[in-house]
């Protein structure tokens, strides 16, 4: 079933099938619920440039279009657009990329002399000349040899076919990042940020997180609306992980329980993370931390973040950058002595979903495709290494000695680095060292990171 309102790339058929396939579009959001089933119509785009409507049914929710041989005739890349006409009401789907693979051509001619008939009267002329000992033998060797024919035949027709598959994996790769399901940009001046480190946590403490509490048990109970009870786990880091699932609705019978009609915050979603981070210029120190990020755009009103566990909060605030600070570095003549710093989280493990933090909590791949120096302190060469990891135990650098630029102290004096298009896996975070040649403990970096976000089958 496609969903017609989210970027996909469709194979309709090979060149000349006619009424093959059927393709299912899932357009009960289209409709609404207020539209009937026909106002809808589908407009087709040949790789031509050649644009019609074409044939389709519907029932149920769901838009049904066999493409016919005029759909197919031409070989390449199309598109295909599902309109809504209602009165003066015009809606549109995204557009649908369509494949038409080749095809051998439908023209039928007579078939030539076989050429193994001629073969085989050369074998009968031979045989005859044998005597049946002979003839058992070069038969056997026959077989032998139509049985190996047969064997690397199946093996180059497997081969070809992993070939196809691969290709045509390959094509939707390049489509989709020609056409990202998505782009966006870490941190983004969107949506505000916080922070809350935890450093104990005791039966009966609690969080408020807007308008939900979250309160610390060693027994799960029946919380009423708006409550939601988490279990004490055997470690604080354990705890705070159950914390975070808690506030982004994951179900967890054994360890959470939520109040009637209360799963995910309305507010904010939260991720853990063990590694320094920050909002803007205030600098996370490491510990077990909760990375909170707001759902709504653009919201000016307060958001309520408070605790009665031994915690450090930093209330939710709007971040145009994050700040590295170089406390690798010590003294030492020309910077002899720098080295790189701790590792620093940028995007949280699991805190990349399809459609931002207010969409179906569903992670997906993604890359890092640009940095943005927004300003740096001081004149020296500083290196910027990427690592990834899903457990924040493993790290795998994927990047190595990226040169961050020159000097660039204003904060309107961006500076765009590109990035080798480096995959990450669905559910894994992103990290950074950024190192120099300077002495000074102090000095800092201020960046952005935009990044592609890539469909779950690709």
């Amino acid at each position: 079933m496609i969903d017609p309102t989210k970027a996909a790339t469709v194979f309709i058929g090979r060149r000349g099938e006619h009424h093959y396939r059927h393709l299912e579009f899932d357009v009960s959001s289209l409709l609404d619920d207020t539209y009937p089933g026909d106002a809808l119509n589908a407009i087709y785009m040949r790789p031509d440039g050649v644009a019609y409507p074409v044939v389709t049914t519907y029932a149920n929710g769901v838009l049904t279009w066999s493409p016919s041989a005029t759909d197919t005739s031409l070989v390449g890349v199309g598109r295909l657009e599902i309109r809504i006409t209602y009165g003066d009401v015009v809606g549109k789907s995204v557009r649908i990329l369509t494949i038409v693979e080749e095809a051998l051509a439908d023209g039928v001619a007579e078939p030539p002399e076989p050429p193994a008939q001629e073969w085989l009267n050369q074998v009968l002329s031979a045989l005859a000349a044998l005597d049946v000992n002979d003839t058992y033998a070069l038969l056997n060797l026959t077989y032998n040899l139509l049985n190996n024919n047969y064997a690397l035949l199946d093996t180059t027709h497997n081969l070809l076919e992993d070939t196809r598959n691969t290709l045509y994996t390959r094509t939707g790769i390049l489509l989709n990042h020609l056409h990202p399901v998505e782009t966006a940009t870490a941190p983004d001046m969107a949506s505000r940020r916080a922070s809350i480190t935890f450093t104990n946590i005791s039966a009966g403490n609690n969080v408020i997180l807007g308008p939900v509490t979250y309160t610390f048990v060693t027994s799960l109970g029946s919380p009423s609306t708006n409550n939601v009870q988490v279990l004490i786990q055997g470690t604080l880091r354990n705890t705070v992980k159950k914390l975070a699932d808690a506030i982004r609705g994951v179900q967890d019978e054994a360890n959470i329980a939520y109040g009637t009609g209360t799963d995910t915050n309305p507010a904010s979603m939260a991720y853990w993370t063990s590694q320094r981070f920050s909002i803007g210029d205030i600098a996370i120190a490491p510990g077990e931390s909760l990375f909170l990020l707001e759902k709504a755009e653009d919201a000016n009103t307060a958001l309520t973040l408070t605790s009665t566990a031994a915690s450090v909060i930093n209330a939710f605030t709007r971040a145009a950058y994050l700040r590295y600070v170089m406390s690798g570095n010590v003294s030492g003549a020309g910077g002899a002595n720098s080295i790189r710093g701790p590792l620093q989280t940028i995007l949280p493990v699991g805190s990349v979903p399809i459609d931002g933090q207010s969409g179906l909590l569903v992670p997906v791949a993604y890359d890092c495709h640009l940095i943005t120096l927004c300003r740096q302190s001081d004149t020296s060469e500083k290196e910027l290494d990427l690592y990834i990891s899903n457990d924040e135990q493993n790290f795998t650098r994927i990047s190595r000695s990226t040169p961050i630029g020159a000097d660039s102290t204003t904060e309107a004096q961006h500076v765009h680095i590109q990035m080798r298009q480096s995959r990450v896996p669905i559910g894994y975070g992103l990290f950074i060292r950024l190192g120099s040649n300077g002495t000074s403990a102090t000095a800092y970096c201020d960046l952005k990171f935009t990044y592609h976000l890539y469909p779950p089958n690709l």
